[in-house]
């Protein structure tokens, strides 16, 4: 195999460039598919259930700020903006206090009346101080209006409809507030993209520069940044072919490319004997460090697969994609590599010289302080165990500093929350279905409105036999919503009401639990089956599965646990970063632990052989941590949870991992490989 790459790497290179200028022409209108609708369209749940909620797709909540309580004149001008605004082909109805109705009189016949009625705004101030209103904030300084679109089925035309929104009421208040699943799944995108280009590019960079300051060649540095722009075009145009666009959560992709990339020629690069015949010295080298990277690319592509074990095709698809281009990226890289033996630019590589005082120094460490470490170690991982939670919110994948966080957060505040939930009752008496309301409402769930008093154009259900409550509420945690809805099950139950659930935050909750779970539940697989695959290559010394996973294990409980001080959980958003981070961080304990064996095989002591690891093998691994940590710098900043995450995630596990790899794995293999 060894000889055939030799021989035909020119081909090889050919046949990339050629799939890589395919991909580029090919990725010019990228589809970025929305995480939130597809998941709830591809999941179990029943047809009606599925339908009912994503009817919630169409509805926009918009609120106006003003800078006092509103007055006659401001309820003017709102009201002739939202007769603009009734009159736009893509406004199906609005609900507002212009329309909204609350029952007077006591009695058997209450009765309904209008709210407000500007021809008599004395009065209308009278019974809106005394029966409020739902579309006025408490202190009457903002106001509601819930908005149902119709026929908006492209991109453009929901950001065309929304500046519109935003035209018709800006010159009213002093703010105007946007929220809703299309102002959602526009935000989304819009940021995915300009995400991957800004932190693609500032990412390269630093690697760039730190990969300049260890090799100290130009050339090398420009293979490395065309390798990983080669894997990335490649296998974006794979999930085009294959599913006509990429994934959301794919978004995650070109960090794990550059650090597969970029770890992988650092221990190629890292060679301790040099030789006139180019096809020797890259048989040598592909024997001796090619064999751990195909092995770290087979663990982390492991890793990946535990997404193939999610019921739901965005994540199982994410997997599948990864694994691809772990291996895609392999073979780039060992084509480019030969191309670097063949014109013989390896011959100018340095090494700097404070990674020998590094090694020399933490070698010297006292035990006493190595004791400390490893309680400390533990400590934390015991954490991780005791504080295990797994919740999620629907602001999860949204950054706090950004203008949709803050919306949401507006709404949550002031207007009872933006997550939507639908409730289904069987034909009952008003008097049950005001009960319930009552139980619903008591729950500090906001009703919008039912089908007793509901427009026909507002509602998706044409079935007289059922009353469809239509309602929000805040953004609590999927655990602290299941215990609400729990609680409204029992008690229709025992009003002998048949009540059905659904609507996206309803789904949303029960899906993303679900998920995170199965997520979970295929890393642990996973791992295992990484320790397993690790004892079956080195002749089934079943020594080697604690080898191959505590220093892997430790450091990334260790991680969580000092993550939990500051309120981490298990969510959909990071559960899957946990995989990744495994992925990445096994890589390095596995080029250890394969240094080490190398060298017993080849008849040196025990203590040569962690001597040859400490001057040659740990070196890469030490480059690897500082160029992982610098290419994921910049994902600190970005504008989505599960980006940041895996930055925060990874530097603080990559920073773990090197300490356990090079100060307590030696330990264990001295202990038991020998």
């Amino acid at each position: 195999m060894i000889r055939i790459l030799w021989r035909y790497k020119y081909i090889f290179f050919i046949v990339i460039f050629v799939c890589f200028l395919l991909s580029l022409l090919n990725l010019r209108n990228l589809k970025i598919f929305y995480d939130t609708e597809r998941i709830i369209e591809l999941s179990n749940e029943s047809k009606d259930v599925i339908d009912r909620s994503l009817d919630d797709q169409n509805l926009i909540l918009l609120a106006v700020e003003f800078e006092d309580s509103l007055n006659y004149q401001d309820f003017l001008n709102l009201k002739k903006a939202t007769s603009d605004l009734y009159r736009d082909k893509n406004t199906q109805n609005i609900r507002s206090i212009f329309n909204e109705k609350v029952l007077v009189g006591s009695g058997l016949m209450p009765f309904p009346v209008k709210l407000l009625d500007l021809n008599n705004y004395v009065l209308s101030k009278s019974k809106i101080k005394k029966y409020g209103s739902k579309y006025l904030s408490r202190d009457l300084f903002s106001i509601l209006f819930i908005i149902k679109s119709k026929d908006l089925d492209s991109q453009e035309s929901k950001i065309i409809y929304l500046d519109q929104l935003t035209n018709y009421f800006s010159n009213i208040g002093k703010e105007v507030y946007i929220s809703g699943q299309i102002k959602s799944e526009i935000y989304m995108q819009e940021n995915v993209k300009r995400e991957l280009y800004f932190f693609i590019l500032i990412s390269s960079i630093l690697c760039s520069l730190v990969l300049w300051f260890y090799l100290k060649n130009i050339k090398l540095v420009l293979i490395n940044f065309i390798s990983v722009c080669m894997s990335l075009v490649i296998s974006f145009n794979i999930s085009n072919i294959l599913f006509g666009g990429i994934e959301l959560v794919m978004i995650l992709i070109p960090a794990i490319v550059f650090i597969i990339t970029v770890s992988d020629f650092m221990h190629l690069l890292n060679s301790d004997k040099l030789y006139s015949n180019r096809f020797r010295y890259f048989k040598v080298q592909l024997r001796k460090i090619g064999v751990p990277v195909f092995i770290t690319s087979l663990t982390t592509a492991i890793g990946f697969l535990s997404f193939t074990f999610s019921s739901v095709l965005p994540l199982f698809r994410f997997g599948i994609i990864t694994t691809i281009t772990i291996f895609i990226s392999l073979f780039i890289i060992v084509i480019m590599y030969s191309l670097i033996v063949d014109f013989k630019i390896i011959s100018n590589i340095k090494n700097a010289k404070f990674l020998d005082n590094f090694i020399h120094y933490i070698s010297k460490i006292r035990r006493i302080y190595l004791y400390v470490c490893i309680v400390s170690f533990l400590v934390l991982s015991s954490l991780t165990i005791i504080n295990f939670r797994v919740d999620n919110f629907i602001t999860d994948e949204i950054n706090p500093k950004s203008g949709l966080y803050k919306e949401i957060i507006f709404f949550d505040n002031h207007f009872g929350g933006i997550k939507p939930i639908t409730f289904i009752i069987n034909n009952v008496s008003q008097t049950k279905l005001d009960s319930i309301s009552e139980i619903i409402k008591g729950h500090d769930i906001t009703i919008d409105f039912n089908s007793s008093d509901l427009p026909q154009s507002f509602s998706s259900d044409s079935e007289d036999e059922y009353f469809t409550i239509k309602a929000r509420m805040k953004d609590i945690g999927s655990n602290k919503s299941q215990v609400i809805f729990d609680d409204i099950r029992s008690k229709a139950d025992n009003m002998g009401l048949s009540l059905e659930i659904s609507g996206v935050g309803f789904l949303f909750d029960k899906i993303s639990n679900t998920m995170t779970e199965e997520v979970i539940l295929g890393l642990i697989l996973a791992v295992f089956i990484i320790g397993i695959v690790f004892v079956a290559l080195n002749g089934f010394n079943w020594y080697y599965l604690p080898i191959s996973l505590i220093p892997n294990i430790l450091p990334l409980f260790t991680t969580i646990g000092i993550l939990t001080i500051f309120g981490f959980y298990f969510s959909l958003s990071n559960a899957f970063i946990l995989a990744i981070v495994f992925g990445l961080i096994v890589d390095d304990s596995i080029h250890i632990i394969n240094g080490y064996s190398i060298s017993r095989k080849r008849g040196l002591s025990i203590a040569e052989s962690i001597d040859y690891c400490q001057s040659f093998t740990y070196k890469a691994v030490i480059k690897t941590s500082i160029v992982i940590i610098f290419t994921l710098f910049p994902l600190l900043f970005s504008e989505f949870k599960s980006i940041s995450q895996l930055s925060v995630i990874t530097m603080i596990a990559a920073v773990i991992a090197l300490v356990f790899d090079i100060v307590y794995l030696p330990k264990l293999l001295i202990k038991y490989i020998n």
